[in-house]
């Protein structure tokens, strides 16, 4: 049974992933294109203020997508995304603000009420989730973030803020570009052949020079190798360029593709009945 569905909300086509919907308490979602007021080439949910689109088309997205998802657009968090591996820590009693916009490409909170997200168009978006707490993260893991181990850091980096054991976190991958199209040169997969044995499918050679990398493979060992258990890791397995007709890619639109919007939230209103 494949875990991650389509659901169609207020015209809004969202990728959820079923099992991690089983935690009470948490909202999530994974963006697609599908559902918004964008035109070509950016139609038609494009949620990325800084693609070149219309703001007020982007931003009217934006409106729609929060109200499909169920949360308030003007409280959401997101980071500068910079393609390292730094995480924002946003404690219970912390202040949003001081967290929003700044560098950084992991958010973990166990504040309610408070949708952290990451901007995505063929990097991963990767939502962690600990219900017991209940705490939530979110990571955007592109090439240069995943081979500076990005996941595998912010999983420990929750486990350590919020005294959690790593058996504890589930975690859900969303669409990024796949192995079959992720063509790069030697170079930039340099960080990865030395990490990675050809044997653990991260990466394999093209033409001269190239190879194909494998960043969800490379996402799954970084998460089993934190001590995640491979039963609560769940991927979308949709690549994001192959998949013109729900997905934005960079590597296939260029400098005009639109972008994701992936969202994970603690919420309050759930969390406060399940206590009384």
């Amino acid at each position: 049974m494949d875990p991650f569905a389509i659901e169609t909300r207020n015209a809004l086509a969202l990728l959820i992933c079923s099992p991690m919907r089983a935690h009470q308490g948490i909202i999530h979602a994974f963006s697609t294109r599908i559902g918004g007021v964008s035109t070509s080439p950016y139609a038609s949910l494009n949620l990325g203020l800084g693609s070149g689109d219309d703001r007020v088309r982007v931003q009217e997205n934006r409106r729609r997508y929060s109200e499909a998802v169920g949360f308030d657009p003007e409280s959401l968090v997101a980071l500068r995304q910079v393609h390292g591996n730094r995480v924002a820590v946003l404690a219970a009693d912390g202040d949003p603000g001081t967290v929003r916009g700044s560098p950084g490409d992991a958010l973990i909170t166990d504040r309610p009420n408070v949708p952290l997200a990451v901007i995505t168009a063929d990097c991963f978006p990767v939502i962690l989730v600990a219900p017991s707490l209940p705490a939530v993260g979110i990571v955007h893991a592109g090439r240069k973030g995943t081979a500076a181990q990005v996941v595998g850091l912010v999983t420990e980096c929750m486990c350590k803020e919020f005294r959690l054991s790593p058996e504890a976190v589930f975690a859900a991958i969303g669409p990024g570009i796949g192995g079959c199209c992720y063509e790069v040169d030697t170079a930039s997969a340099e960080p990865f052949l030395s990490q990675y044995a050809p044997a653990q499918g991260v990466s394999r050679p093209s033409r001269p020079g190239h190879f194909y990398l494998n960043i969800r493979q490379a996402i799954l060992r970084q998460l089993t190798a934190a001590g995640v258990p491979a039963s609560q890791v769940w991927s979308a397995n949709l690549c994001t360029a192959c998949h013109p007709q729900w997905f934005y890619s960079y590597r296939r639109e260029g400098q005009h593709s639109g972008r994701m919007l992936n969202v994970v939230m603690i919420d309050g209103a759930s969390t406060r009945a399940s206590d009384s």
